[in-house]
């Protein structure tokens, strides 16, 4: 893929974010309107997407990418833990940092931006196996990443209800209407089909209107974030490569894979960090620089991978 058409595309995806950024700011969306669209998102049009997306004939050369995808997000989960894990020590974090760092490191933002961005530069088709690929997040967010972001207490907070949500059950579904070929009747598949394609600009649109909402002065103050993007969005989708390439010659579940793998840090970092009091401050910054800085390395990627 030429870089001015792969940047092109993620210029378009840009816009839509800063339109998410401009109506928060102008007021247009305020705080829990941008809070309920989020909701909308999760729990409504995301789910829609996937089970939608996974409305195709099952066959035995599907299945076998399946498994080569699930391998793939094991090796990824696995590399990134590893360079989550010495990440403070090489950006010489202090000691209160390490968990928000280690979380940001280890989890992109694999569907609010990674969904979109792998629907534009690999068709419809990526989000079904992007479901698949999206399947530990959940597990490890809640699990592995609670840890991490409470730096080492020893203390793992996890509970069964949290994989309860509406984005990791539509996966399953998804994965039972296809194993079993039913056909959803047609004006629910209609309707699912108009969600689906509004999950796309709306995304963004939260997505921007979350980024507005940070204190922006001291977002670009912090060099370490800076260094902590580079980690995210090269040194991770790189070592994801090297590991996966030799394995899997399938360039879509290749693609996938990388591309997901350079996404920016998770929009829910905010979130967890403060409700677990791992430093949110810091964490809303990772997420606006890395944000930014994905207009530029995404593209790369795509280059690379076309």
């Amino acid at each position: 893929m030429d870089y001015l058409v792969a940047l092109n595309q993620i210029l378009v995806l840009f816009l839509l974010t800063g339109v998410g950024f401009f109506c928060r700011r102008a007021g247009i969306l305020n705080q829990n309107s941008v809070s309920s669209l989020s909701k909308f998102l999760l729990n409504i049009c995301i789910p829609a997407m996937i089970i939608y997306s996974m409305q195709i004939p099952f066959s035995q050369s599907i299945a076998e990418k399946s498994g080569m995808l699930i391998f793939s997000a094991l090796c990824y989960y696995l590399i990134a833990f590893a360079v989550c894990f010495v990440t403070p020590y090489i950006l010489r974090c202090k000691k209160e940092e390490y968990g928000v760092f280690r979380f940001m490191t280890m989890f992109s933002n694999s569907m609010f931006m990674g969904f979109p961005i792998l629907s534009m530069l690999f068709g419809q088709e990526a989000i079904f196996y992007a479901a698949i690929f999206n399947i530990p997040f959940t597990l490890l967010t809640y699990s592995v990443g609670i840890w991490l972001l409470r730096s080492g207490e020893g203390r793992v907070s996890f509970s069964w209800k949290l994989l309860l949500n509406a984005a990791f059950l539509s996966t399953f579904i998804g994965i039972l209407f296809f194993v079993t070929s039913f056909s959803i009747p047609d004006p629910f598949y209609g309707a699912l089909g108009l969600l689906s394609d509004i999950t796309t600009p709306l995304s963004l649109v939260v997505t921007g209107g979350f980024l507005a909402s940070l204190e922006t002065k001291a977002i670009f103050s912090n060099i370490r974030q800076y260094f902590a993007a580079g980690i995210r969005l090269l040194v991770i989708p790189a070592l994801t490569f090297a590991v996966c390439s030799p394995f899997i010659s399938d360039p879509l579940i290749l693609g996938i894979a990388v591309v997901t793998a350079g996404m920016p840090a998770a929009v829910n970092t905010v979130i967890l960090a403060e409700e677990h009091d791992a430093r949110p401050d810091i964490a809303a910054q990772g997420v606006f620089i890395s944000t930014l800085l994905c207009l530029l390395t995404i593209p790369l990627l795509a280059v690379f991978l076309g």
